[in-house]
């Protein structure tokens, strides 16, 4: 199967924290929700085969591992949202770059694992 073959046929889930009103009307933080994406995976960054992890200084069981989320165009992604991907979460750091005007058009979206 094709790289992008295998993207297409994977999915992930986007875990976001919902907010409801109190009592008093104040916005709280409410239960988690999943999202299913089909057609969609977390990858490694482009051109980079090992290098995509480091260790935080002083921190030296701290593992930052940087990936890139590859999703069907459309997808929300949010910037507080967690990717969740074969068992591992991941952060969302920054906003969706799209790519539109391709012939595998999708969204891309840096995340972050950090472990330890």
């Amino acid at each position: 199967m094709s790289l992008i073959g295998a993207i297409r046929a994977d999915s992930v889930q986007i875990e976001r924290r919902t907010r409801v009103q109190d009592s008093t009307g104040s916005w709280v933080p409410g239960p988690k929700v999943l999202i299913d994406v089909p057609g969609a995976s977390v990858i490694s960054l482009y051109g980079v085969a090992v290098g995509s992890s480091s260790e935080a200084d002083g921190s030296e069981h701290t593992v930052i591992t940087r990936r890139v989320l590859n999703a069907p165009v459309g997808t929300d992604v949010r910037p507080d949202d967690v990717i969740v991907h074969r068992g591992r979460r991941y952060a969302v750091k920054g906003e969706e770059l799209e790519f539109l005007h391709t012939s595998l058009a999708h969204i891309e979206v840096q995340v972050e694992e950090v472990t330890g």
